[in-house]
């Protein structure tokens, strides 16, 4: 059978064939020299960047591109199933259509084909089930773009001319196949339908005078009609801006992905800097503006933004894009690197000041990103040239950050000091009794609101009835800096970190718990850049902890429908989801009800990014995410971050809802169940 097989294959004689290997050889030499060129033309553009080191742990880096490029594990999820089960198609029919191909060219001068060996076959039937593959995959791809039309997606015209171009090249692959299986006069063996289903159906179409062709015609034929368009579309792809250079430049930008704490932004040298933030698109890093290369326009950042699907201004694949759009502009000419004499503002004229205060800083864009583009850094480096070097900022942000450095706090017109909450709680101070387990980081709003101070009693009678030796820094706890930080007042946040850092030394503090996701962030991830290293825990974890070893006993029944928020800070930027839950599992009768967007797609509650104090356009973030909240049917809507409980508290009473329900921070749940 074999044999018979080979009747098919037969015209391949060597005087043929070779000329096809050279000019095999010169084509991929030519793409070889293409791809350099475009790696190069960038590697020009990115240099007159600054610098930062992202060449650390290799291996880590390799493992991660190679789990997320190749195997598409963060593309395919169970939340974006249908274009990630597109993309892998796609992905996965390439490979082994090239992978089949390459197998079958380079069989013959090796002799492999004479007669047909199994890996031979079996590349014959690859390089078919691969173009399968991509012929599925497109179609599904066609359909969603063309019939669909999700608003994320900006088909451009060169996108239907990809489409076109590949399947015709696919199908000519096919036709040509078929063309060779009825020129073999072989008949109808079951190898073709075998090895070669496609062309074994399609040979039937070729009348049996378009079958009389000599060996010579019909190779040149499959080179001119299906090979050389291949080549020309690779070097096309290659040569100029297409879209399709993601398939490069994001497995790139993968292996150079930030590991880092999620939550931790990049620190400014206040002392060796000669400006402050991003005015320039030169001011960004060599990292920043692969980021820019890499993106795939996929739109998933754009569709879990809090804030544009709210009415806000800001779109971060939009930003991406025009970053992108302005780097090509001051930076036409590929391999040279003297930037246009005139050029836009980049925080004025590309990305507005609207766009860069729309900002909540939620993480959501990232967390949602296929390729690691990293959103957030970037905007906050236009925020902080406008405030530390144009001193331009919303009124209210401003009135904040003037409290937080004339009063160490966020809380303008207070009536609380640091410890009136805790007044009949006997708690002790860490400046009479060092000699405790762990210090309680109030924070700001634990201390100083209204809603808040009742959390902060609550977690203390908590700690209390475990038995825990804590303390707490009283009238020496100043703001973390944090809401600084996000709003780009980056000397501030140091001022506020450095002061902090050295009262907490100075008391030999080791362990710190806070009630506050933006503290536990900024104490955990960002006071170690300048030397504050401590173990940092949040409370649910803590409670959790207490619970499981049975220092705390839960005994009074909810019996209550209680749905959680996933504060941002707490969840997408430290990855903390498990623990507020086995919390609210272990409190008698509690049913616990989750919203849609929970987890890792939880819906930002508005009040991220210095957003708590500063004013907001279009629909209000806290409302939409109450809504989703109250479709759950639950009583209670449960969270562990005080800007969350306050939003919730807004938005319950915008929405009408007070009667029948109610926000609550975790410690309150677990202080009225504890046994007494």
């Amino acid at each position: 059978m074999q044999e018979l097989f080979w009747a098919g294959q037969e015209v391949y004689i060597q005087d043929v064939f070779l000329p096809i290997i050279i000019g095999f050889l010169i084509f991929s030499s030519v793409l070889f020299a293409l791809l350099a060129f475009t790696l190069f033309k960038r590697y020009r553009l990115w240099r007159l960047a600054g610098k930062e080191n992202r060449f650390d742990h290799l291996w880590v880096r390799l493992k991660t591109t190679l789990t997320v490029a190749v195997v598409h594990f963060r593309i395919v999820s169970i939340r974006e199933a249908y274009p990630g089960v597109m993309h892998f198609l796609i992905f996965s029919g390439t490979a082994l259509l090239f992978l089949g191909k390459i197998i079958r060219l380079f069989s013959y001068p090796v002799g492999l084909t004479t007669p047909p060996q199994g890996v031979f076959l079996y590349a014959s039937l690859a390089s078919e089930i691969g173009a399968i593959l991509i012929i599925v995959g497109g179609c599904i791809a066609i359909y969603r773009r063309y019939i669909m039309k999700p608003s994320r997606l900006d088909t451009t015209r060169e996108d239907t001319l990809i489409f076109g171009w590949v399947f015709l090249i696919l199908l000519t692959g096919f036709m040509i196949k078929g063309y060779r299986i009825a020129t073999s006069e072989v008949g109808s063996p079951t190898d073709w339908a075998m090895w070669s289903p496609v062309g074994y159906l399609l040979s039937y179409v070729f009348p049996t005078f378009m079958t009389q062709v000599t060996d010579e015609i019909l190779v040149w034929h499959r080179a001119i009609i299906h090979t050389l368009p291949a080549f020309i579309l690779l070097a096309y792809i290659l040569v100029g801006r297409s879209r399709l250079q993601h398939i490069l430049l994001s497995p790139i930008n993968i292996f150079f992905r930030s590991l880092k704490p999620k939550g931790a932004l990049v620190p400014v040298d206040l002392e060796e800097a000669e400006t402050f933030g991003t005015a320039k698109i030169e001011d960004f890093t060599w990292k920043q503006l692969l980021d820019l290369d890499a993106c795939t326009r996929c739109g998933r950042c754009q569709d879990n933004c809090p804030a544009y699907l709210t009415s806000k201004p800001l779109s971060p694949k939009e930003v991406i894009l025009d970053l992108k759009a302005h780097l090509y502009e001051v930076y036409p000419v590929p391999l040279m690197t003297k930037p246009q004499e005139s050029r836009r503002d980049m925080i004025a004229d590309v990305i507005t000041p609207e766009v860069i205060w729309a900002c909540t800083t939620c993480g959501a864009c990232q967390e949602a990103c296929p390729v690691f583009i990293e959103h957030i850094n970037k905007i906050i480096d236009m925020r902080r040239n406008l405030v530390l070097e144009q001193a331009e900022m919303p009124e209210t942000a401003e009135i904040a950050l003037r409290c937080i450095e004339e009063r160490g706090h966020t809380c303008k017109g207070t009536t609380y000091s640091r410890t009136d909450w805790c007044d009949g709680l006997d708690v002790k101070l860490i400046s009479e009794d060092k000699d405790v387990d762990v210090l309680y980081f109030v924070g700001c709003a634990a201390a100083l609101e209204d809603r808040n101070v009742k959390v902060s009693a609550a977690f203390a009678r908590v700690l209390k009835a475990a038995g825990v030796n804590f303390a707490i820094l009283g009238d020496e706890e100043s703001c973390c800096g944090e809401p600084a930080r996000r709003m780009g007042n980056e000397y501030l946040f140091q001022m506020q970190a450095l002061k902090n850092i050295e009262t907490l030394k100075g008391y030999g503090v080791k362990k710190i718990v806070t009630t506050c996701p933006h503290c536990y962030n900024t104490l955990k991830n960002e006071y170690p850049q300048f030397g504050g290293e401590f173990e940092v825990v949040h409370h649910t974890e803590f409670i959790a902890d207490l619970i499981k070893q049975g220092n705390l006993k839960l005994a009074s029944e909810m019996n209550k429908k209680v749905t959680y928020h996933d504060p941002c800070y707490l969840g997408r930027h430290n990855d903390i989801y498990d623990s507020p839950r086995q919390v609210l599992t272990s409190i008698p009768q509690a049913k616990l009800v989750e919203m849609e967007r929970h987890r890792s797609r939880s819906f930002c509650c508005g009040a991220g990014g210095g957003h708590m104090w500063m004013e907001e356009t279009g629909a209000r973030i806290n409302e939409v995410r109450t809504g989703h909240a109250l479709e759950t049917k639950s009583e209670i809507v449960a969270t562990a971050c005080p800007y969350c409980l306050q939003m919730f508290e807004d938005g319950i009473k915008a929405k009408e809802a007070t009667e029948y329900f109610k926000a609550m921070d975790i410690a309150e749940l677990v202080a009225d169940a504890i046994q007494e």
